[in-house]
């Protein structure tokens, strides 16, 4: 598909405009030429029906001209108003639809051969985690289960203006479950968070459920934009799609660790994930039942080692010395898929004055009690 660059489009944009012009100015001198006709046509029935010529009447008829003139003044202007909204307008659809980046149409106004135009809709997916805790499976004879993707990381990898960023919009995941939104990042403008370096992950919250990758592929759309301040208006940081390739497009043997990169608008993001063989989801609770607690709670699996924040008392605005017991430990993610065939491992690491102490899934950590409690259950339409 032939794709059309900003300076051809910049200059269709000016012929187009310039076009529109000589046609007002046509327009206008066919209304002043109308208007003389009709009053010479007037003045000529007057003259054969021997009517006087009286010089009230001729102060009528400049009055009369006076105000149609100035009618027609008045709508030449009304459409120039018009004609540079249009103008504004074009250019508005020409930066949405030119990526430099891409060196053409930005990839989130067209469709996927395998999805119906996954930007269309901000439908939230209905589907709650933990929809078949009731299914026992045993073996392959049972359910067939299929692949899940775990989205570890979103880092701005690279970008085109200086750090630091304020970053706000949605990071959603599409799969083929039903095809709806399943949120990972949602910020609105005032609750915009900081990026200071390239190292810097975006604060995920989702997905709410297990991401299937059954045939088709799974997409990642990304709409974030930089919060401007008085001398700076917001400007797009990144607005595209990741396709995370289905498994009719692979064998897949083992569990894989991912990433690709979207280079769009202002930055380039980079998205590391896991693609799951054979995955259940694992719908994860902690619970303070004594003593306090400060510090982070991660989940991985025990083939591969990277992994996901469940809780960072930092970000949860919990400060050191304050007691959480005995409630629910606040989790950014919640929803883990696992192989089957492998073990979940959750590492809780309690930040003390004497440093980190971690351990796994360890009930005792920095003298408090901790009760965790997992939920299974397999991914399936």
């Amino acid at each position: 598909m032939p794709t059309l660059g900003r300076d051809a489009a910049r200059q269709r944009l000016i012929d187009e405009a310039l076009a529109e012009r000589v046609a007002e100015a046509e327009r206008v001198k066919q209304m002043h030429r109308e208007f003389m006709a009709r009053k010479l046509s007037e003045a000529e029935e007057r003259r054969l029906a021997g009517e006087p010529d009286a010089e009230d009447e001729e102060e009528e008829e400049h009055e009369d001209e006076d105000e149609e003139l100035e009618r027609m003044h008045q709508r030449v202007i009304e459409q120039r108003k018009e004609l540079a909204a249009r103008s504004r307008e074009a250019e508005r659809r020409i930066l949405d639809y030119y990526d430099p980046k891409q060196g053409g149409p930005s990839t989130t106004l067209g469709s996927t051969a395998s999805m119906t135009s996954p930007h269309s809709t901000t439908t939230r997916t209905p589907l709650p985690p933990m929809r078949f805790t009731d299914v026992v499976y045993k073996s392959v004879k049972d359910y067939e289960l299929c692949e899940a993707v775990n989205i570890l990381s979103v880092k701005i990898g690279s970008l085109d203006v200086d750090f630091p960023i304020h970053v706000y919009g949605t990071i959603i995941a599409r799969d083929s479950l039903d095809e709806k939104c399943v949120y990972l990042f949602r910020r609105d403008r005032q609750d915009y968070q900081t990026i200071n370096s390239e190292e810097e992950s975006l604060i995920l919250t989702g997905p709410k459920r297990g991401l299937a990758l059954i045939i088709s592929s799974t997409y990642i759309v990304t709409n974030l934009i930089i919060k401007g301040d008085e001398r700076q208006e917001d400007r797009e940081l990144s607005k595209g799609i990741l396709e995370i390739s289905g498994i009719e497009r692979r064998v897949l043997k083992k569990c894989e660790l991912a990433s690709c990169s979207l280079a769009t608008r202002l930055s380039t993001v980079d998205v590391m994930y896991v693609v799951v063989k054979d995955a259940v989801e694992a719908t994860i609770s902690v619970k303070i039942l004594a003593g306090e607690f400060f510090g982070k709670i991660t989940a991985c699996a025990s083939s591969i080692k990277k992994s996901l924040v469940l809780h960072d008392s930092r970000l949860a605005h919990i400060t050191s010395g304050e007691k959480l017991s005995p409630v629910v430990v606040p989790l950014l993610r919640s929803v883990v898929a696992v192989y089957v065939k492998e073990k979940l491992l959750l590492r809780i690491a309690a930040h003390t004055e004497n440093g980190e102490i971690a351990r796994y899934i360890d009930p005792k950590v920095n003298g408090s009690s901790q009760y965790v409690k997992v939920v299974w259950s397999i991914i399936d339409f």
